[in-house]
């Protein structure tokens, strides 16, 4: 959610409705009749309604509630079905907001400011030391030390990844279209490129975090983002998973609630973050982060958590058992994704170009 970049949300396919707009009247959703990573045909439908249904239209209300203000009006009579490519396996709703409904969805259904304060919550230490160790082994990987190293946060959204960046002394850049958001970015002393720019450079570390589950056409934006990469690079990727979003769906439909209102105490229940309407348009897969990677000349390594780096404060007692607490969870998460029944499929992914 905090990483989304309406701008990127570019609509290449005709309007959804079987009925075109009215002239003048600017479509607020499209349809991708092929799969948006490998371009196949090969679709199977695992699951169609519409937003008017009471499944969806519970859904979101349960979703949106505590950010802001749903208007139903805007959803009405718009199919929600989520395909699936048989060639690629990712798993992709065929309805998509256009740049008009973005506008709507971040003014209306968020509230700017509620979002703002989400993000400021998130500023923690535990937060910190998890940032700081994840972007450490992306440093290992590229055997560079912070002051050497340039990075692209792709996603800058409120800079929770940026901050850290920047403070251990990387050379930090951004994309990011809202003047609040650019003027804030460059407070912090990360520079903002344009289209052009970023065309022209090239960056150790090319950084996403909940990104790409929003895009429209991931496989364009991939293809950018792979040009931007510097010899001995890394690409970081991450995502939702897809987790057992399939079985779920043929098992219990869509639910009427959203895993974010519960906080994700819900057990399987929060894999339906997977597919969230309006918002997680894909859920990847590790068979299509390859295919994506194999086009352009990578490789494809499980990423980490963060889990390995055990870090204990010993301040006083509180925070020893609070620091415990937190390392044992990213620890869990991390032998979780390497060693359980989601290993192929975990989330994050790191790339390097072929030798």
């Amino acid at each position: 959610m905090e990483h989304l970049h309406p701008g990127q949300a570019v609509a290449a396919a005709p309007p959804a409705s079987d009925t075109p707009p009215a002239r003048g009247e600017t479509p607020l959703f499209v349809a991708r009749k092929i799969c948006p990573v490998c371009d196949s045909e090969r679709l199977a439908t695992l699951y169609a309604s519409t937003y008017d249904s009471p499944a969806i239209r519970g859904h979101v209300e349960s979703h949106y509630r505590r950010q802001g203000r749903v208007d139903h009006a805007l959803l009405r009579g718009v199919a929600f079905t989520i395909l699936e490519c048989r060639d690629c396996a990712l798993i992709f709703q065929k309805m998509v907001p256009t740049p008009a409904m973005m506008h709507h969805l971040y003014d209306r259904f968020i509230d700017p400011e509620k979002l703002k304060a989400y993000e400021r919550s998130r500023l923690t230490l535990d937060n910190h030391h998890d940032v700081a160790a994840r972007l450490g082994r992306l440093l290992l990987r590229i055997g560079k030390e912070p002051r050497d190293a340039t990075l692209l946060d792709f996603g800058f959204g409120y800079g929770r990844w940026a901050r850290v960046a920047v403070g251990m002394g990387m050379d930090v850049f951004a994309t990011e279209i809202s003047p609040e958001k650019i003027a804030f970015a460059r407070s912090i002393g990360v520079t903002i490129l344009d289209e052009a720019e970023l065309a022209r450079r090239r960056f150790d570390i090319v950084h996403t975090e909940q990104v790409f589950e929003h895009l429209t056409e991931p496989a364009a934006v991939f293809a950018m983002l792979a040009r931007c990469l510097a010899p001995g690079g890394v690409l970081k990727l991450a995502m939702p998973r897809q987790g057992r979003i399939r079985q779920l769906i043929a098992r219990h439909g869509f639910i009427d609630w959203s895993p974010y209102e519960r906080d994700f105490r819900c057990g399987a229940f929060n894999d339906y973050n997977a597919m969230l309407p309006l918002e997680h348009l894909n859920a990847f897969c590790r068979r299509s982060v390859e295919l994506l990677a194999d086009r352009h000349g990578l490789v494809v390594e499980t990423g980490s958590y963060g889990g390995s780096a055990v870090l204990l404060d010993a301040a006083d007692r509180n925070r020893l058992l609070a620091s415990a607490r937190h390392s044992a969870r990213r620890l869990l998460k991390d032998v979780y994704v390497r060693f359980g029944p989601g290993r192929a499929d975990t989330g994050c992914y790191v790339l390097t170009r072929k030798p």
